[in-house]
């Protein structure tokens, strides 16, 4: 995207934000509630230009800051903050994006496993993908492996038979108990309980609070750390 080499041109990060990331690293949560509420705008409006989407441009943004938090004892930014920031957040939306399309595949496909009507309403594009693939690894090895050719590397039933050395009879019989088994889970057990969250924020807290996103999370609060 043209746009992808604006924060590239900046000016290098200030001293202020080098003392940021030390103090970070130290476990200090001001420098990064400083550091969160100096990028999360900017970088939220250049996630959205991704992912095309409110939820999940805040979703990619928490993430980085997240990660970083989380990991906050050797995170040594490779020279700008900021440029690690912004190619942290492309790279996360990227793999949004990844995960989208593939999802997109499974939703495709999905009609071999259970209608869209059956599958838990709230399930979302990474969670739907996840189930399935719990799912097929509790399935018999050679019974996931033809679901797996099947389902996600869209092989023909020949094509399969011929990669695992097995007769296509064998391919039909063993993709149908597995489709069978697939949808009986999808439709029973879609991955989590209608409400259930996954512990992060999916939305920006509401008086910009890093704090309050760290703390929204299944791990010990930041001031605790």
């Amino acid at each position: 995207m043209p746009f992808e080499s604006r924060f590239t041109n900046e000016p290098e990060t200030s001293a202020a934000e080098l003392v940021w990331a030390d103090r970070i690293r130290a476990g200090d949560v001001d420098a990064f509630e400083a550091l969160y509420r100096k990028y999360w705008q900017p970088l939220y409006a250049f996630a959205f230009r991704y992912v095309r989407s409110k939820e999940d441009a805040e979703e990619v943004v928490q993430e980085v800051f997240f990660r970083i938090w989380r990991g906050r004892a050797d995170w040594i930014p490779a020279g700008a903050v900021r440029n690690y920031l912004y190619l942290a957040v492309r790279n996360a939306a990227r793999d949004r994006l990844e995960r989208a399309a593939v999802a997109r595949r499974w939703v495709g496909r999905i009609g071999q496993v259970a209608t869209a009507a059956e599958i838990e309403p709230t399930l979302e594009a990474a969670e739907l993908v996840a189930a399935v693939e719990r799912a097929l690894a509790e399935l018999p090895p050679k019974r996931s492996a033809v679901c797996k050719l099947r389902l996600i590397d869209d092989l023909s039933y020949a094509q399969i038979a011929d990669r695992l050395g097995i007769c296509e009879k064998t391919v039909e019989t063993q993709l149908a108990r597995g489709l069978k088994f697939l949808r009986d889970r999808m439709v029973a057990d879609p991955g989590r309980k209608p409400g259930a969250h996954s512990g992060i924020r999916t939305s920006a807290p509401a008086d910009g609070s890093a704090v309050n996103m760290c703390r929204a999370t299944s791990l010990a609060a930041p001031r605790g750390a």
